[in-house]
């Protein structure tokens, strides 16, 4: 038996209700005596990841007003959260209502000083279940946790094509700046940035790739590079290596016609270089991929996204030497993919094998 019914089942022996509330990953527990009405949320968060802590306020204040309302008195909520990874589900505690956190991994329980004296008594029921060894995590059952391992997070924090991508523009840079394998370093860039004329009168398609991989200093790489790590990273994870594949090489052509059209159009004879319009375009395909989660998802939140993408517009505002429409036509690019190929991921229902 795993804890998770172990628990369920001595909150029904201690004259628990359990109410359905609709939700795969919460159960819903209550029970109102001399002391008031006691309500248990057994919250499953095995990555982490499952629920915001804006999310996970709203239902807690929800079913809350709801007691109220329907006339119950003196009514206590305590969030009792089931997790591989406490370290990330700590984000869901406030000081308003009650937390347990069951690490599963650890077998430990977790609870913090603020706790009301309400439930004590069930804290040292809980405990006893996690340290009974007839009971287990259920980590390894399909459905809980989908065979999930706590330091997936750690060893796999490097995703295979981002990395690819990272080593494959320092490479480029190191050979054409720092060798004469290419030639000389003026005559590489001048031979494989973007140019409307040279594309467009020339038939030098190769361009819009090649300009993808070209840095002018040491400066303008790594700050692509630093960005690319970052966001690049989550989403590989999100979207997996096919579509970031896609993402990220149709964001950067999307980019770079976006800026030969705007020169042909001004009749400007400028050369363009860098990893930035895939770079935004990453940007870009992570915000939508955030907006359909609500807002939070792994390392990385709506917030950061906007920041990132505002001061670097900005930045770009102020240097006139940036491609400004480039980055904001890898960007633009970057949503568009992303709502093609972007499909958010289903969750298991409870006992589904």
């Amino acid at each position: 038996m795993r804890i998770e019914d172990g628990i369920i089942r001595q909150l029904i022996a201690m004259e628990y209700q359990q109410l359905d509330i609709k939700n795969s990953s919460i159960d819903m527990f209550y029970r109102s005596d001399y002391m008031g009405t006691g309500i248990v949320l057994i919250i499953r968060a095995i990555t982490g990841n499952e629920i915001s802590s804006d999310e996970y306020k709203l239902i807690v204040n929800n079913i809350k007003n709801r007691f109220v309302e329907s006339g119950f008195s003196d009514v206590h909520v305590l969030g009792l959260i089931l997790t591989a990874v406490p370290e990330r589900t700590r984000k869901l505690h406030y000081d308003e209502e009650d937390h347990f956190i069951v690490d599963l991994w650890d077998r430990r329980l977790i609870i913090y000083e603020s706790l009301s004296p309400y439930f004590a008594e069930l804290s040292h029921i809980i405990e006893n279940i996690i340290h009974d060894e007839e009971y287990t995590t259920g980590l390894d059952e399909r459905g809980y946790g989908q065979s999930y391992n706590k330091h997936d997070h750690k060893t796999q924090w490097v995703t295979l094509l981002n990395t690819i991508f990272i080593v494959a523009n320092i490479i480029i840079y190191l050979l054409s700046h720092h060798t004469s394998i290419f030639g000389e370093s003026v005559n590489v860039l001048q031979n494989g940035a973007l140019s409307w004329y040279m594309i467009k009168e020339e038939g030098e398609y190769y361009r819009l790739l090649t300009s993808m991989f070209l840095h002018s200093d040491f400066e303008h790489l790594i700050n692509n590079m630093l960005v690319l790590f970052f966001v690049g990273d989550n989403l590989e994870r999100a979207a997996g290596k096919i579509k970031y594949l896609i993402i990220y090489f149709g964001s950067g052509i999307i980019a770079g016609i976006s800026s030969i059209s705007y020169n042909m159009i001004k009749d400007r004879f400028v050369l363009s270089i860098g990893a930035s319009g895939a770079i935004f375009g990453i940007v870009g395909a992570m915000g939508y991929i955030l907006l359909v989660n609500k807002g939070h998802m792994e390392d990385i939140s709506s917030r950061q996204i906007i920041l990132f993408t505002v001061f670097s517009l900005y930045g770009g505002v102020a240097n006139a030497k940036i491609d400004n429409v480039a980055h904001i036509g890898g960007f633009i690019g970057g949503i568009i993919l992303a709502l093609i190929l972007y499909r958010r991921p289903k969750k298991v229902p409870k006992g589904e094998a």
